[in-house]
């Protein structure tokens, strides 16, 4: 078969540009480090390897929320540690206050150094965080939620909405705590009210005090407070104190169940209008206490706001509270410290609780971002050993074609003539 100059040139310059364009293919994959650059490269790994890179992008975007969520959650952490420091140094400042041979001007002092910590206490609920948002606001994070009003009471203008990050998966994780809950959520350790004590000065060792008033019975709870337990000398039992009890109309309140007359025992528990009542320490004639909540839809108030307990520490440093009445308040207001340093400790805690749901999602997404790289890799990325040996083996056929081609081409039957 006669093959023409011209096919066989085309034919070897054909090879000589097949070979040429793979080796540049080649060239180009070794420098970029990339097996596949292109769909047509391989086009079922170039498939596997775009549903790898929306993972990772996933799990990159889950990673800077994380981040995110550990920022504001460590403000909060910092905020109710320190809330947590700010009680004790209200309680010791109280048991320092509580010395009868301390005369007024000390007992100002004290004052003035609680009106600090009231006002640190009130900056810290008014904490925000990197990005100028309120923490303890709820959903409103742009206004502060803590206002201080014209007679030092603290009013709470935020909501109770928890904010959620997507840290995962169906993952969601709380990053604030509602001021509603931090700040207004401290158990009332008298139970369902509030204590106020009017008590005659008479010297007495065991302070009267309430030790528990709770709802016990919703139904026949009428919420008639204030209620007033007043003591008196019993006639039909000398020696003994009869209890009554009226409520916010001035109404005698039968006991249940029912005694006449009502004598005193510290420590047992009475019932009137679906409130138990336990009563503990020394009464004298003349002693009353009255129970009181700021809620009136039949639940009580069973939960205390810490400036409404700070607000009674200032008032209680005011007055002089050298005496059974005072007394009997600091035992309350001791109580109210110790319930209002546990509630910020469980509150930290489960501010911990989540950083840690954090880490251990933080560690997931690393080993998930180690797995598909890994697949990725795998498909996309270049074999540097393999690679360099196919490259090899492109440049000696190419060079072959090349010496071959140069060659035949010169060669000519006038040579041999």
């Amino acid at each position: 078969m006669r093959i023409a100059s011209f096919q066989f040139i085309q034919r070897n310059l054909n090879n000589i540009s097949g070979h040429t364009s793979k080796a540049n293919e080649q060239l180009g994959q070794m420098s970029s480090g990339k097996r596949v650059q292109y769909a047509s490269d391989d086009p079922v790994a170039a498939n596997g390897i775009l549903n790898y890179k929306q993972e990772l992008r996933k799990l990159a975007q889950y990673q800077a929320n994380i981040n995110l969520a550990e920022n504001r959650l460590r403000r909060e952490e910092w905020a109710l540690g320190s809330a947590e420091n700010l009680t004790q140094q209200v309680k010791e400042m109280l048991l320092g206050a509580n010395n009868p041979a301390m005369t007024q001007d000390e007992r100002n002092a004290y004052k003035a150094e609680l009106q600090s910590r009231i006002d640190e206490m009130l900056d810290l609920a008014n904490t925000r965080d990197e990005f100028g948002q309120y923490i303890f606001g709820g959903y409103q994070t742009d206004t502060a939620p803590f206002t201080r009003q014209p007679d030092g009471t603290v009013v709470y203008s935020g909501d109770a909405g928890q904010r959620d990050m997507s840290v995962g998966d169906n993952v969601r994780v709380g990053i604030n705590h509602s001021g509603e809950r931090v700040f207004g959520g401290v158990p009332n350790p008298r139970g369902d009210f509030t204590v106020k004590y009017q008590l005659t000065d008479e010297v007495r060792e065991d302070n009267l005090r309430v030790e528990r008033a709770h709802i016990d019975d919703k139904a026949a709870f009428t919420d008639a407070h204030p209620y007033t337990v007043s003591f008196g000398d019993s006639a039909a039992n000398p020696g003994e104190l009869e209890i009554t009890v009226t409520d916010g109309a001035g109404n005698v309140l039968s006991p249940q169940p029912p005694a006449a007359p009502w004598i005193y025992e510290p420590g047992t528990p009475i019932t009137v209008d679906g409130v138990e009542i336990t009563l503990k320490g020394e009464a004298r004639a003349g002693d009353a206490v009255t129970l009181s909540s700021s809620e009136s839809d039949g639940t009580g108030q069973d939960l205390r706001y810490v400036f409404d307990i700070l607000n009674r520490a200032n008032d209680w440093l005011s007055s002089d509270g050298h005496n059974p009445t005072g007394q009997s308040e600091l035992i309350d207001l001791l109580d109210e410290m110790d319930a209002m340093a546990g509630h910020f400790t469980r509150v930290r805690a489960d501010t911990g609780n989540r950083m840690q749901r954090l880490d251990n999602q933080k560690e997931t997404h690393a080993d998930m971002s180690l797995t598909l790289e890994k697949l990725r890799g795998g498909m996309e990325d270049l074999d540097y050993a393999k690679a360099s040996g196919e490259f090899s083996q492109t440049m000696v056929a190419l060079q072959a074609t090349q010496t071959m081609f140069g060659k035949v081409q010169g060669m000519s039957l006038f040579n041999y003539i």
